[in-house]
């Protein structure tokens, strides 16, 4: 009998285990959160691969990363307190490359828009999409603790929480839209890789083996990689799109590092997720006027 429900327990075990990569060998791996019920696990874990461990404490409202009510620097008094707050870490690895960016900023010039990127353009835009990459990844992360892995619902929920309203919006219809003709291929398996499969420029093994290393969660299923991996690169057209429809049509020459930051500082909704420190600003440009 004992043999009986040991084995039943075995087979319902096996059958919760979904087909993501195991990250770690526990949840104790992940380096999240500073609360007291996983303060003792995180202390007597080593931090490989996290790029965005600290010791401080960063939680918020809800258990968040992120805190949205901010004050930007209006004076010197509180441009001096600004200047001393946590900035994020600069990814020394990341899931892409500038050849990879500059393709997708070559894509659909045929609309109209046949203005092209400077090499410094690009350069800068993929310093800023990293950026992006750790609050999504951060947020994700955290989401996964409770099941110890990360699907494309934890992905799909970062992206919400993180991003404003529009533009969340359109990167989860990304992710959808990819995970759709990822499934509508299946028979294409073989002779096909996973980004030609889901219409992506970014490589979905790359993200992956990224998602991998930096123990996003112990287990993380290939769903959540293909989100991940929309979402950044739907992040960049639409940086694209709103950089050239800043532009006069009629202007010639290539979009330089210059013009992508203007434009950027500019608008609420992306500056508020590139900007460099670790808390999350919210509907509020680079000069501090709210969006509307």
């Amino acid at each position: 009998m004992a043999g009986m429900y040991s084995s039943t327990l075995k087979t319902l075990e096996d059958l919760t285990l979904d087909s993501g990569y195991g990250a770690g060998d526990s949840c104790r791996s992940l380096s999240l959160s500073s609360s007291k019920s996983n303060s003792q696990a995180f202390t007597s874990s080593q931090h490989r691969g996290n790029w965005w461990y600290y010791s401080g404490s960063m939680n918020s409202r809800n258990n968040s990363w992120d805190t949205v009510n901010t004050v930007l620097p209006e004076d010197p008094e509180v441009a001096d307190i600004f200047s001393k707050c946590p900035k994020l870490p600069d990814l020394e690895e990341y899931p892409w490359t500038d050849e990879d960016i500059g393709r997708i900023l070559r894509k659909g010039k045929g609309d109209g828009h046949g203005r092209s990127f400077s090499q410094d353009a690009v350069r800068r835009l993929s310093q800023l999409l990293r950026r992006a990459l750790i609050r999504v990844s951060r947020e994700a992360q955290r989401l996964s603790v409770m099941h110890s892995k990360c699907t494309r619902f934890e992905v799909q929920s970062a992206i919400k929480l993180i991003q404003s309203w529009s533009l969340s919006e359109s990167c989860v219809l990304a992710t959808v839209k990819a995970l759709s003709l990822y499934s509508m291929s299946a028979g294409d398996g073989l002779r096909k890789g996973k980004s030609a499969r889901c219409g992506l420029t970014f490589s979905v093994g790359r993200f992956f083996r990224w998602m991998v290393d930096t123990r996003i969660s112990v287990r993380i299923h290939e769903y959540a990689a293909i989100s991940l991996t929309a979402c950044m690169e739907n992040l960049v057209e639409e940086i694209k799109g709103r950089v050239l429809a800043s532009q006069s049509p009629d202007g010639g020459g290539e979009v330089s590092a210059e013009v992508l930051e203007m434009v950027i500082n500019n608008d609420a909704e992306l500056w508020g997720v590139l900007q460099p420190y670790e808390h999350l600003i919210c509907g509020k440009n680079a000069n501090g006027i709210v969006n509307e």
